[in-house]
C-alpha cells in the first residue's frame, strides 16, 4: 500500500493505492458519495482488501477540501470531481505504467454521478462500477427520499408535508418568492416528521440560490446516454433513499442492455448489512471484472 500526494489545479489530492504482488495491475479508482469523502470509509477500504488478491489494483482518495486534500470543497460540484478523478487516473497511469484501456471507476451514490460524468470527459476511463446509480435528479431524489421516510414512520400526510417542503424549494431555486419556503420550514421545524424532511433547518441565502440550482438539477439522463465504457450497476432491494426502478429504468433507456445490474437482496443504499459487505457484491464485482478483456488479458 502506497500514500500519494497528487497535485491537481488549486489542490492537492491525499492518495492511497494498493497494487497486487506482481506489480503492474489494471486498476479502480474510486469516487465519493456525498457523505463520504474520506478515504477510510469501510466500502472503500473494502477494496483495498478485495481487488488486489484479483490482480487488480485499489485507488482511494480524500475529496478535494476534505481529510488529507486541500483546496476549496468539492462536495455537490460534480464537473470538478470528474476532473479531479480524471487526474488521480492520469497520475495512477504515469506513475505504474498502466495502459488507458485498463483504469476503471468506481462510485458510490452522488459518486455514481460523477464517475459516468467523467467517463464522457475522456477515453481515459474504461470501465464503471457503480452503486446506487441514481437515475433522477438530485432534488427530486430528496424529494423522493423524504416522502418515503416520513411518510413510513409517520403516515402519508407526513409525507406528502415533506415532499412539499422539497417542492417548494425548487420553485425558489429556480427564480421563485422564497416566501412560501420560509413559512413551510418555520411550520415544519416543530413536526414530529420533520428530521425525516431532509432539509437544513435554515434555507441558504438568496446568493446561493444558483449554486443550489446547479446541484440539485443535475440531469443524469443525458450523462448515462453518452456513456460508451462497460458499466455494472448495484442497486439494494431496501434501499430507502433512491427510486431503484426508476433508476434502472434510466439506465436501460440511456443504454438498453450495454449495462449490466445486479440487485442486492437484503440490503440499502449500500451493499451490505451494517459494515458487513454482501458476498453476493463482492463475489458479482470481481466476477465481472475478470471478464472485461483488457482487465483479464492485460495489454
Amino acid at each position: 500500500m502506497s500514500e500519494l500526494s497528487i497535485p491537481v489545479e488549486g489542490a492537492v489530492l491525499s492518495a492511497r493505492v494498493t497494487q497486487p504482488a506482481d506489480g503492474l495491475a489494471p486498476a479502480l479508482v474510486a469516487v465519493h458519495g456525498a457523505e463520504r469523502g474520506l478515504r477510510d470509509w469501510y466500502l472503500y477500504e473494502h477494496l483495498h482488501v478485495v481487488l488486489p488478491s484479483a490482480g487488480i489494483a485499489a485507488v482511494t482518495f480524500d475529496r478535494r477540501g476534505e481529510g488529507g486534500s486541500t483546496g476549496e470543497s468539492s462536495r455537490g460540484r460534480f464537473n470538478q470531481q470528474a476532473d479531479d478523478a480524471l487526474v488521480v487516473i492520469a497520475h495512477i497511469q504515469e506513475l505504474s505504467g498502466i495502459a488507458a484501456n485498463r483504469v476503471g471507476l468506481w462510485g458510490i451514490s452522488q459518486g455514481a454521478w460523477v464517475a459516468p460524468l467523467a467517463a464522457t470527459l475522456s477515453s481515459d476511463v474504461a470501465f464503471l462500477v457503480l452503486l446506487a446509480s441514481i437515475g433522477v435528479a438530485p432534488g427530486e431524489q430528496m424529494l423522493w427520499a423524504a416522502r418515503y421516510q416520513a411518510g413510513r414512520e409517520y403516515g402519508e400526510e407526513a409525507g406528502e408535508s415533506a415532499a412539499r417542503i422539497w417542492s417548494l424549494a425548487f420553485d425558489w431555486m429556480r427564480g421563485g418568492d422564497r416566501g412560501p419556503l420560509e413559512a413551510a420550514v418555520a411550520k415544519g421545524r416543530n413536526a414530529r416528521w420533520w428530521p425525516k424532511a431532509l432539509f437544513p433547518d435554515e434555507i441558504p441565502g438568496d446568493e446561493e440560490r444558483e449554486a443550489v440550482r446547479e446541484e440539485l438539477d443535475f440531469d443524469p439522463a443525458p450523462v448515462f446516454a453518452q456513456v460508451r465504457v462497460p458499466a455494472l450497476l448495484f442497486y439494494g432491494d431496501e434501499d430507502e433513499w433512491i427510486p431503484v426502478d426508476e433508476s434502472i429504468a434510466a439506465w436501460r433507456e440511456a443504454r438498453g442492455d450495454a449495462v449490466e445490474v445486479a440487485v442486492i437482496a437484503g440490503t440499502g443504499h449500500e451493499p451490505a448489512v451494517g459494515e458487513a459487505v454482501s458476498p453476493q457484491y463482492e463475489q458479482t464485482m470481481l466476477e465481472w471484472l475478470r471478464r472485461l478483456p483488457d482487465v483479464a488479458d492485460g495489454d
